[in-house]
C-alpha cells in the first residue's frame, strides 16, 4: 500500500538540491524527504542568479535539469515537478532566457536577492549606515521587482520582503513599511493584472525574522487588492529543514486533517486560487493567525 499523504494539497513550491551554490543535499533525496513527509506535490527550484549564468551558474542549471528529469522516487503518492529560482533575471534577461532555453520547467519563480551595484542583501553590513540608507535601498529594490514583473518569464513571484530577512531579522533595524505601502501596492497590482502568483515563503518562520515573506498584513492587503493566485514555498536547502516550516505552520494551526490546507488551482498543481473556502486555511497553513 502506498503511504499516506498527509498535507493532501500542499505542494512545497520553493527548495534547493546540491545543485544550488547553498544546498547540501542531491535531488533524490530531497524527493524523497518530501515522500516522508506526506507532501502532495514537491517543485525542487535550484538557483540561477542570471547576472552569473554564462560564467558561473550554466553548469550548475544543467546539472540540476538533468537530475530532476532522473531522479524520481518510485513506490509513493507524492508528485514531483521541475522547477528554478531565477535571480534577477531584470538585471540580465539574455542570460535569463537561455536559462530557460531548450527545458520544459513546469515552474519558474522570479526574484530579486541583490540590486545593481550592491551584493546580495545577505551580505550587507547594515550596522553602520546613514540614515536613510536603508529606505532608499528598498525603494530600489522595490523598483526591480516591477522590472521583474515586466519581464514576465516566470510563474511565482519569490519572497517579496526578503531584504527584511537580514535588515530585520539578522541585523535587528526595524522598517516602517508604511513608508514603502505604495510602492508594494504597485506590485501588488503589477502582480494581479499580469495572472502571476505570489509566493509566500515560510523560510522566515525557522529565522531570526520569525514571519513568513510577506506576512499576514501584505498578504491581506494583496487581496484586498483583488490578489487570487500564492504559491507556498519553504526554500530548505537541506533534507533537516525541508518543510520545517510546513510542519510548523501546521502545528500553528492546531489541525491534523486536510482541511486547514488551500485547495489547488483547477488549472495548476502549484498555485492555490483564493476564494472563501480557502483563505481562512491557507493563512493558517503559513503559520499566520487572522
Amino acid at each position: 500500500m502506498l503511504p499516506a499523504l498527509k498535507y493532501r494539497f500542499a505542494c512545497d513550491c520553493h527548495n534547493h538540491s546540491r545543485c544550488s551554490f547553498d544546498g547540501s543535499d542531491s535531488v533524490l533525496e530531497m524527493r524523497r524527504r518530501a515522500q516522508e513527509l506526506g507532501l502532495w506535490a514537491h517543485t525542487l527550484t535550484d538557483h540561477c542568479e542570471c547576472q552569473n549564468f554564462p560564467d558561473r551558474y550554466r553548469p550548475r542549471v544543467e546539472m540540476a535539469f538533468a537530475e530532476m528529469s532522473l531522479q524520481v522516487p518510485q513506490g509513493g503518492r507524492t508528485r514531483f515537478y521541475k522547477g528554478i529560482e531565477l535571480g534577477q533575471p531584470n538585471q540580465d534577461p539574455d542570460s535569463a532566457a537561455l536559462a530557460l532555453e531548450g527545458r520544459d520547467y513546469d515552474f519558474v519563480i522570479g526574484s530579486i536577492h541583490n540590486i545593481r551595484g550592491y551584493e546580495d542583501f545577505f551580505y550587507l553590513d547594515y550596522s553602520q549606515v546613514e540614515p536613510g540608507f536603508i529606505d532608499a535601498l528598498l525603494t530600489t529594490y522595490w523598483e526591480e521587482e516591477r522590472e521583474v514583473i515586466a519581464w514576465g518569464q516566470f510563474d511565482a513571484l519569490g519572497h517579496l520582503t526578503y531584504p527584511l530577512r537580514y535588515i530585520e531579522g539578522d541585523h535587528g533595524i526595524p522598517v516602517d513599511l508604511s513608508k514603502h505601502q505604495e510602492a508594494i501596492d504597485g506590485i501588488f497590482r503589477a502582480l494581479i493584472d499580469s495572472g502571476k502568483a505570489l509566493e509566500v515563503n515560510t523560510s522566515g518562520l525557522r529565522q531570526k525574522i520569525g514571519r513568513a515573506l510577506p506576512d499576514l498584513p501584505l498578504v491581506r492587503r494583496y487581496r484586498e487588492l483583488g490578489g487570487e493566485l500564492v504559491t507556498l514555498g519553504s526554500d530548505a536547502h537541506c533534507v533537516k529543514t525541508w518543510a520545517r516550516a510546513l510542519k510548523r505552520a501546521w502545528t500553528c494551526c492546531g489541525r491534523r486533517d486536510s482541511a486547514a490546507l488551500p485547495c489547488t488551482s483547477s488549472t495548476s498543481p502549484f498555485c492555490c486560487r483564493w476564494n472563501k473556502g480557502v483563505t481562512l486555511g491557507f493563512l493558517l497553513l503559513v503559520g499566520i493567525r487572522p
